[in-house]
């Protein structure tokens, strides 16, 4: 497989036709179309299927798109990491966070920022929110991500804030109080954070403000460390609300008054921000302020760079890849057979011996390494001694494409698995009113052909019977429906007959009553219907919906065979296909106005190719549901 072809896919996926994304791959429509016809041929099923005039992925192509992710992932950091340890790394953002925040920050905004610029890295630098000031002041830190204070010295755009609260033993006897003031905390020892944290600095101020010295029973720089000694409740400290931590041992109480501590992006005073610092600093705001507990700021800076972030997005395709050395995307193609050539040549230590392992000549081997290297802008191999070895950029290379591979090795594995779990039977979705007749009419005459393929049957009406089939996920369905046509489906139309409302009076003649007496009364009728989740329960629903004015009461809920008999003993009043009644009962049945039709669908997708066994399938179900709904047919179902 080609990486490019990754591309494709996530493109295909993203914007739902051909004909758009090839308008953003820059290809024409049917060299894309033939790209994924290939593909499909290979893997041997549909990856796509239109639905709604859309490309909508099948049930292997959402494990193909998975798996395309996670490789073009892996390509971005091939290039990226290749870039730095080559020199050509010289744009760069250095962004500062706080040391125990680091990580998380950085693993959410990554991979926006990296597609959308992905010839800029990024340089993570930790330091507390104290010391941020001075790191932009020396030069070293570009943007920065803190807590207050603000400094009068680096520019500062604050937009959002977190209320700081007080975490007391649950045996304190200020326990129960909602809020409390610190003076009243003379006595009690104090868990706090080392002076470098601005959770320190703020406490301390209040305690100045408060009039006394703590008695510091434990301190330290480690958030973590000091969050544990909290919750073993050996004094009171000061906790964020955002990282509050429940527990039988503490309690948390606001301060009176409240305090909060400001979020804040810091840059140099004289700096202005460039295009990618700004989407930058838009992706930090966005990713703190999706947290409902930090409250946002009115700021008319946020709002400017909250826009570019959402001006920016609706034109990227967030699956681009960065170049390397110069080479753009659509440069960047790593073939599989190739990333197999170029580890061979690390491992044997030479082109010659890696050719014969590859069973290629040793010109062929050389000119693969010279287009890759040439694609990728930098060396991956040098001689020493008279043996290959991997430059620093070979090394990452390698590393990652034997990863790219293992991707690739586990994609198809799970194809395979989908393909042997598939081909020895056919998935049938069936409505449950129909699944009894089904497994004891249609299997037999079925295995009579067809000994070797066993049918898996799910009860599902007809919603979710098409959404299987569309997602190919289903062979073949079987339901109830009051629709005949889909606009994707091939759905034949097995049996069909009227939907009629059957009153609990019987003493009457149809001709002599034309108006149903639902229509005429403005009191909740008592009725009977079909189980929850089956389709006549939905048909039911439906038609209530549509002809009664006020909610009818549901006395009973049961099988239809059970509803038939109760219907002709006077209980109550329902809603019934004809078929399933005797004479007598539709003789006390109303029309609707709209003689709503209940039809027995048999479906399959029209671009999904069958097994062979799927044809006597279907033959069983013409034969055995083509007369389903005829006068003398009254099913007994369950």
């Amino acid at each position: 497989m080609n990486t490019k072809y990754c591309h494709y896919l996530l493109t295909i996926s993203q914007y739902g036709s051909l004909s758009a994304a090839a308008r953003v791959l820059g290809i024409s429509q049917p060299a894309l179309s033939k790209v994924l016809s290939d593909l499909e041929s290979q893997f041997g099923f549909a990856l796509f299927l239109r639905y709604h005039h859309r490309m909508m992925p099948t049930a292997v192509g959402w494990n193909v798109l998975d798996y395309a992710q996670k490789i073009l992932e892996e390509q971005r950091r091939m290039l990226l990491n290749m870039k730095a340890v080559t020199g050509d790394d010289r744009h760069q953002i250095r962004l500062c966070t706080a040391p125990n925040r680091a990580a998380m920050i950085y693993s959410h905004v990554y991979h926006d920022f990296s597609a959308q610029f992905p010839d800029i890295s990024l340089q993570l630098i930790e330091h507390y929110a104290s010391e941020q000031p001075g790191a932009i002041r020396r030069g070293a830190v570009d943007l920065a991500i803190g807590a207050s204070p603000i400094s009068n010295d680096v520019a500062g755009i604050t937009f959002a804030r977190e209320e700081l609260l007080l975490a007391l033993p649950a045996s304190h006897p200020l326990a129960g109080h909602e809020s409390v003031s610190l003076d009243q905390l003379r006595d009690i020892p104090f868990v706090l954070q080392g002076k470098k944290h601005n959770i320190r600095r703020i406490a301390d101020s209040l305690f100045t403000r408060a009039g006394f010295l703590p008695l510091v029973a434990f301190e330290s720089d480690d958030v973590f460390l000091v969050d544990a000694m909290l919750h073993q409740a050996i004094g009171a400290g000061f906790v964020s609300k955002i990282h509050v931590t429940p527990c039988d041992d503490l309690v948390y109480l606001h301060l009176d008054p409240p305090i909060y501590q400001m979020s804040i992006i810091r840059f140099s005073e004289d700096h202005r921000l460039s295009e990618a610092e700004r989407y930058l600093a838009g992706l930090l705001i966005r990713h703190r302020l999706s947290d409902s507990r930090y409250e946002a700021i009115d700021n008319p800076e946020v709002d400017e760079l909250l826009e570019t972030v959402r001006t920016r997005e609706p034109h990227m395709h967030p699956r681009m890849q960065p170049g390397v050395g110069g080479a753009s995307t659509k440069e960047i193609s790593l073939r599989s057979d190739v990333l197999r050539y170029m580890i061979a040549i690390e491992e044997a230590g030479s082109l010659g011996a890696a050719a014969e392992q590859c069973y290629l000549s040793q010109p062929a081997m050389s000119r693969h390494l010279r287009d890759m290297e040439q694609m990728l802008g930098t060396r991956l191999f040098s001689r020493s001694h008279n043996r290959l070895v991997s430059t620093n950029a070979g090394k990452i290379f390698v590393n990652d494409a034997r990863n790219i591979l293992r991707f690739e090795s586990e994609m198809q594995k799970k194809i395979e698995e989908y393909r042997a779990g598939h081909g020895g039977h056919l998935i049938v979705h069936v409505d449950p009113l129909l699944l009894s007749t089904f497994e004891t009419q249609c299997i037999p005459l079925f295995s009579e052909k067809q000994s070797g393929i066993t049918v898996q049957l799910n009860e599902d009406t007809g919603g979710h019977a098409q959404e299987a089939l569309l997602s190919a996920s289903a062979d073949i369905g079987l339901f109830l429906s009051r629709s005949a046509d889909h606009p994707i489906l091939d759905q034949t139309v097995l049996s069909q007959t009227e939907m009629m409302y059957v009153s609990a009076s019987q003493n009457r003649e149809t001709s002599a009553m034309p108006s149903p007496p639902f229509m005429n009364t403005g009191k909740p009728v008592r009725m009977m219907l079909a189980q929850s989740g089956t389709a006549l329960r939905c048909e039911q629903e439906q038609l209530i919906y549509d002809y009664l004015s006020v909610q009818p009461k549901i006395v009973c809920e049961a099988e239809p065979s059970i509803l038939v008999s109760l219907s002709g003993s006077g209980v109550a009043d329902t809603i019934l296909p004809c078929a399933l009644m005797s004479p007598e009962q539709r003789s006390c049945a109303y029309p609707f106005p709209e003689k709503p039709q209940l039809y027995l669908i048999l479906a399959v997708h029209p671009a999904r190719t069958l097994p062979k066994a799927a044809v006597h399938l279907i033959s069983a179900i013409h034969q055995v549901f083509g007369k389903y709904f005829a006068p003398e047919t009254i099913p007994a179902e369950r």
